[in-house]
């Protein structure tokens, strides 16, 4: 066993693999190039207190497969936020694999906003974690693709949307009140401004998803709100004052009524007045 770049390397000698009738086939790439080796099978342990191991890249791109790992480990909370990861010339070394594979994956990464990449000296790549905002863009990539469109988006978000409302009238608490309260004294004061009501109405959902506590409802509805409601708003901006008085209007009373039967506690209610808001919801962007 040889120590590279600071972590254990195993190297396992198998013979007799090749491509048969069956379709099996040993197909391990080891050094810059990805050749194969042969019958020589290179692996790298991953040692269970070294969060920071990962195997070879043997299937896929490379990149590909270097971005699989690392995202598993962050998935698995085995990376947190804040946690380093080795320098670009350590990751080509553990996975077998260019630099160029190494620093595409990282790229990938970053631009699913779970690690960031400082510049300097005192700089790497400190791992972010799962945010919305990635989860935004890949949702909004999604679309742009073609893999569901938007109007897709707004149905599941209708059962998303009673989904929280029910959890969050079975789970709110004081803290949870007060700030429902307090939004929608807000809400009503501020029909004729749509700039403060866009700022007021994203807040009501922030708050209704963080009273189900249930952190998947918190982040998933986060992702959808942003892409839906900033559609809506930037429409919204093109109405008459007169249409979007009586949009406002329509969307205080059916948030109102959510607000309070999520205050009262009352699961069924609460449920009926969501599905209320997003016919309203509906209804205004026709």
């Amino acid at each position: 066993m040889a120590a590279v770049g600071g972590f254990d390397h195993i190297v396992i000698t198998q013979s007799g693999a090749h491509a048969g009738g069956d379709g099996f086939l040993t197909d391990v790439g080891v050094g810059e190039a990805g050749d194969l080796a042969g019958e020589e099978v290179v692996l790298d342990a991953l040692l269970s207190n070294e969060k920071t191991a990962f195997a070879p890249a043997k299937t896929k791109r490379a990149c590909e497969v270097i971005y699989d790992q690392i995202y598993n480990k962050i998935v698995q909370g085995e990376l947190e936020p804040g946690d380093r990861l080795p320098p670009e010339r350590v990751l080509a070394e553990q996975f077998q694999r260019s630099r160029p594979s190494v620093r595409e994956a990282l790229r990938m990464l970053q631009q699913n906003g779970l690690i960031r990449i400082d510049i300097g000296s005192a700089g790497g790549s400190i791992v972010q974690g799962f945010s919305v905002s990635g989860l935004e863009k890949n949702l909004k990539d999604m679309i742009d693709s073609g893999v569901f469109s938007l109007q897709e988006l707004k149905d599941y978000r209708i059962v998303n949307d009673m989904g929280c409302a029910r959890l969050a009238a079975q789970n709110r608490t004081a803290e949870d009140i007060a700030a429902l309260e307090k939004n929608i004294v807000r809400y009503g004061a501020s029909v004729a401004d749509i700039e403060a009501l866009h700022v007021i109405d994203e807040e009501f959902h922030a708050i209704l998803a963080a009273a189900s506590h249930n952190a998947m409802v918190v982040t998933v509805n986060s992702a959808i709100t942003e892409i839906i409601v900033a559609y809506f708003w930037n429409r919204a901006r093109e109405f008459s004052s007169q249409k979007i008085l009586h949009i406002n209007q329509m969307a205080y009373e059916a948030h109102a009524a959510l607000a309070r039967a999520v205050i009262s506690g009352d699961l069924e209610d609460a449920e009926k007045q969501m599905q209320r808001v997003n016919r309203a919801f509906h209804e205004a962007t026709q």
